[in-house]
Parts: structure tokens; sequence; C-alpha cells
């Protein structure tokens, strides 16, 4: 019995003195990961640093890396998700290694570990990996309720990690939000909403500003707020309308007669000028469809999720995303498209129909804006538009302007002077103008700029063009009809002189508009 103990416990000894073998014959070291940690952020390469020390020769040794999972590490086969994206970058006579993860995303966030080693004597280091996002700019959005308070709401989308939102005035002066959202995509990216409550008529401008604290990082977007919009529908305006009522029914009887007249008058003034008025209108119209130009869309710049019709004259949004190929002309981030037709010099004009699809931007934009990216659309920037956001018209500038418009336009006729810096927007419903840039110095070429920002079935459509226009009759006094200036050619149709029906051929009147 006494042999078979000594047996065993000679066999036990052997097998630890096996095990320490690699150890007696290999050099001492440590590994040594990152002391700080590694920022990256959202699609650019990440390299994750490991070396020994001190820096011996490293060509016998084993290098393994690990993933840290909710305090558990990863082993055994490569993760998926890092499958053609991880390369090692190695100098092992040095014993510097690194691995490099490629298009970092949001998942990749969390803490490694570097393993060097030799049979089964291993040492380790740690490494940890922060990931970060700045996300687009604030899109801020008015809205003016019954009780004559301003809600602003303000988006933004693809930060990383969770942003914070402040309101704040041109004073720099700070206030909460009423409510809040910080919800992630797919991708773990986060989308923010905040919205607040206006009620101090003396406030003008208020921005939204959200902060990537992990960068140290921040984007910020103001609005304007018309004086005008805390009047309406408040209180002492309906109780101000109320005593209005009352005491027009205590005068009735008074006033009666001096309205009358003055109605009377007022139509009659009406009637003297309305032909003339109504020629000059027309003529204005005209003028401008003589610059008519036949736009089309450049299919290179659209944005993947933007499909074009075969016509080049027409584009929707859609959820899915074509396969197209890169290209430094193709928006990536704005779901934009550009015309083919560049503007160096001279006058054009051209129409879109926007129907009654919503949320929408059109104008002229740099034939090399940034294209990449969320960089804000303002003239600084190269863009000059209006768009329909919810359920609002604004004029893209810096503090983006609000449109009071009187009804909303199916069609919009664009116009761009080069050399006078005028780019105007007008509503050809009726005719009526809706905004005109502040005149600018343009250099370089221009391009007509379109942009969905909400899916659906009926597109944005550009207006074709007619062969040529009519002639354009003003008559110089309306109870005079002998003194005519012509400013085009004589036509067959002039002969008829039936000056109240004149209509451009270029601009289609409002009884034939309809939807897309």
């Amino acid at each position: 019995m006494a042999v078979f103990l000594n047996s065993c416990l000679c066999r036990r000894l052997l097998f630890l003195l096996l095990l320490q073998l690699p150890k007696l014959h290999s050099a001492p070291f440590d590994v040594i990961g990152s002391p700080e940690s590694i920022l990256a952020m959202v699609g650019e390469d990440a390299e994750l640093p490991c070396h020994l020390s001190p820096n011996v020769s490293a060509e016998h040794l084993e290098l393994r890396w690990f993933r840290r999972w909710d305090g558990r590490e990863q082993e055994g086969e490569q993760l998926p998700e890092y499958q053609g994206r991880v390369t090692k970058v190695k100098d092992k006579a040095a014993g510097r290694f690194a691995v490099r993860i490629h298009g970092v995303r949001v998942s990749d966030d969390g803490e490694y570990r570097c393993f060097f080693g030799e049979d089964r004597h291993y040492e380790k280091a740690f490494v940890h990996l922060k990931v970060a996002a700045l996300g687009s700019a604030p899109h801020i959005n008015m809205e003016i309720q019954e009780s004559g308070e301003i809600r602003l709401d303000c988006t933004s989308v693809g930060w990383y990690p969770e942003p914070q939102v402040h309101w704040r005035t041109s004073m720099g002066e700070k206030f909460p939000s009423i409510l809040e959202s910080r919800n992630p995509d797919e991708e773990g990216l986060f989308t923010v909403a905040a919205s607040v409550i206006i009620r101090d008529t003396s406030v003008e401008n208020v921005s939204c500003c959200i902060q990537n604290l992990l960068l140290g990082q921040e984007k910020e977007v103001g609005i304007f707020i018309p004086a005008s919009s805390f009047s309406r529908l408040t209180p002492w305006m309906v109780a101000m309308a109320v005593i209005l009522v009352v005491l027009g029914l205590l005068t009735i009887g008074s006033i009666f007669f001096t309205w009358r007249l003055y109605k009377e008058r007022s139509r009659e003034k009406k009637n003297e000028f309305s032909p003339k008025e109504k020629l000059l209108k027309e003529l204005k119209w005209k003028k401008a469809t003589l610059h008519a130009v036949d736009v089309t869309l450049d299919p290179d710049t659209a944005h993947p999720h933007l499909f074009l019709y075969e016509d080049s004259k027409s584009v929707r949004l859609e959820d899915s995303r074509q396969k197209q190929s890169e290209k430094p002309e193709r928006f990536d981030s704005w779901p934009c498209v550009l015309g083919r037709e560049t503007f160096t010099s001279g006058r054009h004009y051209w129409e879109v129909e926007v129907g009654d699809r919503t949320d929408w931007a059109i104008g002229v934009c740099r034939e090399n804006v940034v294209k990449k990216g969320f960089d804000p659309m303002t003239p600084e920037n190269g863009f000059w538009a209006v768009e329909l956001y919810g359920n609002g018209y604004w004029a893209l500038t810096p503090l983006r302007t609000p449109l009071p418009l009187a009804g909303p336009p199916r069609r919009v006729g664009i116009f761009l002077d080069y050399e006078s810096g005028d780019i105007s927007f007008y509503n050809m419903n009726d005719g009526s103008h809706i905004y005109t840039f502040p005149k600018d110095s343009f250099s370089g070429p221009l391009r007509p700029f379109f942009c969905l920002w909400s899916c659906g079935k009926k597109p944005l459509t550009i207006c074709p063009i007619a062969d040529e226009p009519e002639e354009v009759i003003v008559i110089a006094n309306a109870k005079d009809l002998t003194k005519e200036i012509p400013l085009s050619p004589i036509g067959e149709d002039s002969a008829s002189g039936d000056t109240d029906t004149l209509h451009s051929k270029l601009i289609p009147t409002q009884s034939s508009q309809g939807a897309p």
C-alpha cells in the first residue's frame, strides 16, 4: 500500500514540474494596454494598442483579444459582428501589437482584453474603447397654440452617447424643456426630441442647443419669434372683440350710411383701377417667364432613399434604400437631389408642382455645397430655399423665418437673377409673392435644389415649359384703350383685343392647376 501511494505522489509531482517548465524557460514580461480610454467616432477606424514590457521579442508568444460582455469574456470563434472589420497591426520584434476595428459602431463601445502567452502562461492587459457620434443640426418647429402661447419642438438624430438638451435666449438665459425624449435607433444612435412653451412676449430669439458631453462639442440652432405671434387669440384680444361688437351694435344706426358711402366709393375706385392692376400683375409674371428654363433632376446627386422617375422630372422619398455607387457629388445624409442645369449668369425661372404633399424644401444652392453630413441649409452654407415642414412654411435663413401665407401653394415659381444676387419665390395659385432672400453676391455655378422630408406616393414634380410666351400688352390708362405698349412681337392671337382674358402660356391659369 505504501508503494502504491509513493507511485501516485511521484506522478503528480512530475505533472506539476512539466507545467512549470514553460515558465522556467520563458523570460518574465508584463502586458501593458492603454492607460486611458480610446475615443473613436462612429464610422471611423479605432486602434487598440497593446505591448510587452520590457520590449522583448514576441516571436514565440501567442496573442489573443477578448471582448468583455456584461462582466463575461467572450471566447471561442470570432464574433459575427466583427468578421471582416478587424485587422491586426503588429511589430513582433519590438513587442508592440494593436487591433484595428474598421467602421466603428455603437455596439463596439466597451472593454477589451489583450492576452500574451506561451503554452499555458498568459499575461493580460485592459483597453477601454469609448464610442461617440455628433448628431445632426437641430431642427425647430414653431406652433402657435389657441391660448396664444408658442410651442417649440426641437429634434435631432444621430447622437451617442445620450446628449444633453438646453433651451436658451439670445441673452444666455436657460429654461427647461416641458418634454424630452432620447430614443436609440437600430444602430444605437439616439434621436433627441425636446419641447418648450414660450409665454414671455419679450422673447424674440430662442435657440436649441444639443451637447455631447463625451466630445465636449455641441450643435445649436435658433429661431426668431415674431411679436405678432403672441397676439393671436389672447384673452385681451377676445375681450376687445366683444367690446367692439357691443359698441358696433349701439352705434350701428349712426355709422350705417357712412359705411355704405365708403363702400360704394371703394368699389368705384376698385373698378377704375382693377383692369390696370390686373394687367400690370400679368406683365410682371410674363416678364419672369421670358427667362423660363427646362430643369431636370441629376441622379448622380440623389440620396439613396430618393427615387427618380424616368423623365427625370419627378422624385419621391421611400423607406427603402437603393444600391447606388458612392460618389462625391451624392447626398448621403440629407434626402436631397440637384438639378442638372448650372447657372453662372443671367436670369432663370422654373416652377415646381408641390401639390398637397407635405414636408419639402426647394430652391437654389451652390454646386460645391457640402453633400456629406448634416450641415445646416442656410445661405452661409450655400443654400437659398423655402420649405414646408409640419404645418408651417419657412425660409431657411440662419434663424428660420416663418412665412405667413394666405393659403398653401400647390405650385411654386422660383426666379434667379444671378447678376443682381436675387432669389425669389412665388405662389402660382394666385401669383402672390412668397419670399425674397436678401441680395447676395454669387460666385461659381448655382443649381436647382430639391429635398423631401417625408415619404409618400405623391412626388415632387418640375413643371414643363411651353414652346414660347404670348404677346404682353400693358394698357397705360384703363379708360383709354388706344394707348398700348407691346412688349413682345405681335402674334395672330392678339387681334381679338380682349385684354381681360390675357394669360401666359408659361404660367397656367389657376383653374388649370391640379394635384400632382
